[in-house]
Order: structure tokens, then sequence, then C-alpha cells
């Protein structure tokens, strides 16, 4: 019943890639990156209005993300980034654009 209502995570991620084709896939509404290499990323699920992504960032370096799809923005760029031991909030305003909150420690 949790699942449903608050959604669902993952620990222990590995940040993947480093570009949008190639970058982890994400497919959890809570998501914990603990790996993390320079220059690596993590790719958003499809973009959906309203949808909410949590990011926690416990790797040694700063991480990538970005949107699932190639003509979709996230804070009207091609791709936005997590320090290392940082969060950001990533929600989807319309199909076509993410925005984050960013910046506490984990």
């Amino acid at each position: 019943m949790t699942v449903a209502i608050c959604g669902d995570g993952v620990d222990g991620l590995t940040a993947t890639g480093s570009t949008r084709t190639d970058a982890l896939q994400l497919n959890k509404i809570y998501n914990s990156v603990d790996t993390a290499a320079a220059g690596t990323g993590v790719l958003l699920p499809p973009t959906q209005m309203g949808a909410t992504i949590y990011i926690a960032n416990s790797g040694a370096h700063t991480i990538k993300v970005y949107p699932y799809e190639a003509a979709t923005t996230v804070n009207q760029t091609t791709s936005a980034s997590i320090d290392n031991d940082h969060t950001s909030i990533f929600f989807a305003v319309t199909k076509a654009m993410w925005y984050s909150l960013n910046g506490t420690k984990t």
C-alpha cells in the first residue's frame, strides 16, 4: 500500500555513460546513486506532466541528469547536474520540460 501512495525507490545505483543515449535509465521515484565516475549520468523516465523524481548523489563525482526524450529540456537546457553528496528533485511542468530543486547534502 505504501508504494502505491508514495512510490518506490532504489539504492546502490551506479551512474553510467557520458550522454543521454548511454546514461543509466531511472525507473523508480526515489533514486540513490552511490557510485559515480567522472562524466557519468542518469536518464529520467519518459516525461509525463506532473511527474516527480528524487535523486541523491552519494558518488564521488558530479552526475549529469538527462531527459528521456531528445526534444525535452531540463532547466531549459539539454541536461542538469547533481554535485556529489547532494540531492535534487525533478518535476515535469509539461510533457517536454523538467525543472529541478537542488541543494541539500546527502
